[in-house]
């Protein structure tokens, strides 16, 4: 089963800094047991802390979120009747399960279900709270990390695949042709460029040329792994250097699977979890979670 991991950077905004981890550490020392750690998110959703793991540099929890006495719907097997039955007793529905690991100020999480930055800091918050932490332990938020330097990080690991659009593929190589860089490993790249272009415009009608800019084009740079593997990874990392200026949309894969993407240059990395579709396995996630933040921090991501 595939599962996303994203890298999150911890924003403080009290005066003095607080380490988020240590936080977290305290909390769990506090409410030693499952059940001492459950509490309201929002009304008729509970939250409890289902499984931890402690284990040096990283801690890990397992946020589950429930509806209480929530029923679901069954259909007759072989029938017409649609019933309602709820959660055996003892047990409610699980609604999203969210994995987190965290190492200082660094977060990564997996999520069964849908989840973002700002739900996953409001269970922080509202976590802290529970637990009687001053004020200024929740004035923080999580928000993508993103900057041109940890792009330029990521790029030095080697580069597998660019996809974007040919509008910005062009941009892309017409401006580093300009600044004369690499100009003859560039020149069978733009040439693939003016073809596509070309193919688009050239002997078109009016008409023609007014369809054809309705047609969505993606190009797709990458090898197939013959050949001098690191000089072509190496050729695509310099041309990935300048997609991030002139693309609104595009995907680099680099040697490592980390994926980054133009939303913030949301790191991302597509990693197997135990488990099937309806529930990960969570100690497996951790492991996973653990593996992609010891990997973003040998590619420089992490600001010391």
């Amino acid at each position: 089963m595939q599962k996303v991991a994203h890298y999150r950077r911890v924003v403080w905004l009290s005066e003095s800094p607080q380490n988020l981890k240590m936080h977290i550490d305290n909390v769990l020392k506090a409410a030693p047991d499952v059940a001492s750690t459950k509490f309201e998110y929002r009304s008729n959703i509970d939250v409890q802390i289902t499984a931890r793991d402690v284990s040096a540099p990283a801690t890990g929890i397992y946020f589950t979120l429930f509806k209480a006495g929530r029923p679901t719907a069954t259909i007759e097997n072989g029938g017409t009747k649609v019933l309602k039955r709820k959660a055996p007793r003892g047990e409610e529905f699980l609604r999203t399960g969210i994995m987190i690991v965290v190492v200082g100020n660094h977060l990564a999480y997996l999520a069964d279900g849908h989840t973002n930055d700002g739900q996953i800091t409001a269970l922080l918050h509202r976590l802290f709270k529970q637990k009687g932490l001053h004020d200024h332990a929740s004035q923080f938020q999580l928000q993508p990390k993103a900057n041109q330097k940890q792009l330029a990080q990521l790029l030095k690991q080697g580069v597998k695949s660019i996809d974007l659009g040919l509008t910005s593929f062009a941009a892309t190589v017409d401006e580093l042709s300009a600044k004369g860089k690499n100009s003859k490993w560039l020149a069978p790249i733009a040439a693939i460029s003016g073809q596509l272009r070309n193919a688009m415009r050239q002997g078109r009608t009016p008409s023609e040329i007014e369809a054809a800019s309705e047609i969505e084009v993606n190009i797709h740079l990458g090898f197939d792994g013959r050949g001098d593997k690191a000089l072509v990874s190496k050729l695509l990392g310099e041309l990935a250097v300048g997609v991030e200026d002139n693309a609104d949309q595009f995907r680099i894969v680099t040697n490592d699977d980390t994926v980054i993407t133009h939303d913030k240059l949301v790191i991302k990395m597509e990693v197997d979890v135990a488990g099937d579709d309806v529930a990960s396995d969570h100690q497996s996630a951790f492991d996973k979670l653990k593996y992609a933040l010891v990997a973003w921090k040998k590619a420089g991501v992490f600001d010391e």
